[in-house]
């Protein structure tokens, strides 16, 4: 029984109830026939001895995808992002830049990771409900729409998972190359008879089996079963994400801790050598999967012995958990204070100017200062809980902050850019000469922060990114995270030391 859908954008994300193990209908239904014919090949077989023969080791990929565009992905991208996986979103291109949406440019930071967006229509209705032309414009208007923000786009999902003959012609018409459904695989709570995993190539490419969405009743083992399950013969999961957050509809979100518990669980599983990350459209052999080449870590690593005051959301194998323990040993974050008395990072989170001035005056071992008695800042009063810190960082030209007419403001509140974090530390550092000229493909010469930038890559502060083209990247308007802030810092520490 499928749920009842609404016209709300935040109700359509509920796509389907979970199948129960034993449907009546749709595809499942049609495929009786096919097993008959199966079991008659078989019994005409039974007399037929044949030797054993070595088994070759099965290949698994797995799909992470994400549906609809929620803003609570961008998060959950960068999560891949630090583990080095990928991931494919299925967007409904009427709801981004809407509030609690993704934006275009979000999007094409997802692509800038190894990412894919695929379509899932205009407006997210069930597409079986629509006339054939209704439901073609639908299909085909998500994709041009796609198309014309400048990206590829070959996969697609249906939304609800509801579909039909006519349905899948249309998607296969509008010039897809797959489309996903939902609960034709083994899940955690329905279909116990159903297969562990798609084949490769799927027998259906516009009607792709998929486990029932991930949801908030799914726990890591569930997720971590639906990867080991399918590596006893190998094949194809899709697994499919809507919200990853907290204090949203329950139905369709998990907590942004279970799904960093589960991505650092399946980036270690990747290197078993049978099982792979890939995208949709990697998986069916429309997109080059990527020859991985490491990026260099500067040196050396700090050697870091776990506390109790360790943080629950950085575990030891995350990529950058020494640097955020060395961060924390030095005092210069403390992190959050959660229930239970634990305290959280959020690694992920972009860092906001004022905090970021806080982590400076701390690392620059938090001089002796005194704050002045009127702000410079329009937006900084003497009260805010940073004052200091970030006066300090005025006086110490440091920062200019924002000057419009004769007023001047710092944003206290805004993330911090990559390239002002590079303009940051070249400043603390006391703005020494600097030659050479930039690699990073995306920061030219007439970029207001080329020589910082320059700077800070040849000192081993940052080493960019790597793209599919090999070129390299810096990414300057990108606001930063908190885990790379601890990682430059630890690395201009490394190189020059704090004072």
């Amino acid at each position: 029984m499928r749920t009842i859908k609404t016209s709300s954008k935040y109700d359509s994300a509920r796509e389907i109830a979970p199948r129960t193990n034993k449907p009546s209908g749709g595809h499942r239904f049609r495929m009786w026939g096919a097993w008959a014919m199966v079991l008659l090949v078989l019994g005409a077989m039974a007399s037929i001895t044949v030797m054993p023969a070595q088994a070759a080791t099965p290949k698994t990929i797995i799909s992470l995808t994400f549906d609809d565009g929620n803003a609570d992905q961008a998060a959950a991208e960068q999560v891949l992002k630090a583990s080095g996986l990928v991931g494919t979103f299925y967007i409904t291109t009427s709801w981004i830049g809407d509030t609690g949406y993704l934006t275009q440019a979000d999007l094409h930071n997802f692509v800038a990771d190894g990412n894919e967006i695929g379509g899932h229509t205009v407006t997210h209705p069930d597409l079986t409900q629509l006339s054939t032309a209704a439901a073609t414009k639908e299909i085909c208007d998500g994709r041009t729409t796609l198309q014309s923000w400048g990206f590829t786009v070959d996969s697609f999902a249906y939304p609800f998972a509801e579909e039909n003959a006519s349905v899948e012609n249309d998607a296969k018409s509008c010039g897809y190359t797959s489309a996903r459904g939902l609960g034709d695989l083994h899940s955690p709570a329905s279909c116990a008879d159903c297969p562990f995993a798609e084949t490769l190539p799927p027998a259906k490419p516009m009607i792709i089996r998929a486990p029932d969405q991930v949801d908030s009743t799914w726990t890591l083992k569930d997720l971590q079963d639906s990867v080991t399950n399918a590596e006893a013969k190998g094949g194809w999961v899709q697994l499919t994400f809507h919200r990853i957050a907290v204090g949203t509809d329950p139905t369709l979100t998990i907590s942004p801790t279970l799904f960093q518990q589960f991505v650092t669980w399946l980036a270690a599983r990747t290197a078993n050598g049978t099982t792979s990350v890939q995208t949709v459209a990697q998986a069916m052999g429309v997109q080059t999967v990527p020859t991985p080449t490491p990026t260099p870590t500067p040196s050396p690593t700090p050697t870091v012995t776990p506390t109790p005051t360790s943080f629950t959301d950085v575990p030891t194998s995350y990529p950058f958990y020494n640097e955020i323990t060395w961060l924390a040993g030095n005092n210069i974050t403390t992190g959050w204070p959660e229930a239970g008395n634990t305290w959280t990072f959020r690694p992920v989170q972009p860092i906001a100017r004022d905090a970021f001035a806080a982590f400076l005056y701390r690392f620059k071992g938090s001089p002796a200062f005194t704050p002045p008695a009127v702000s410079p800042f329009e937006d900084v009063a003497t009260t805010a809980p940073f004052y200091k810190e970030i006066t300090w960082l005025y006086a110490s030209k440091i920062t200019t902050g924002y000057l419009s007419g004769n007023v001047r403001t710092f944003q206290p509140s805004a993330t911090v850019n990559r390239d002002a974090v590079a303009a940051f530390l070249y400043r603390i550092h006391g703005s020494p000469a600097v030659t050479g000229a930039s690699n990073f493909t995306d920061v030219s010469s007439t970029n207001m922060f080329y020589k910082e930038i320059t700077w800070l890559a040849a000192n081993g502060i940052t080493s960019g990114w790597i793209e599919p083209n090999q070129t390299v990247t810096f990414r300057p308007n990108l606001s930063i995270q908190r885990d790379a802030i601890a990682a430059f810092l630890y690395r201009y520490d490394s190189k020059f030391g704090r004072n």
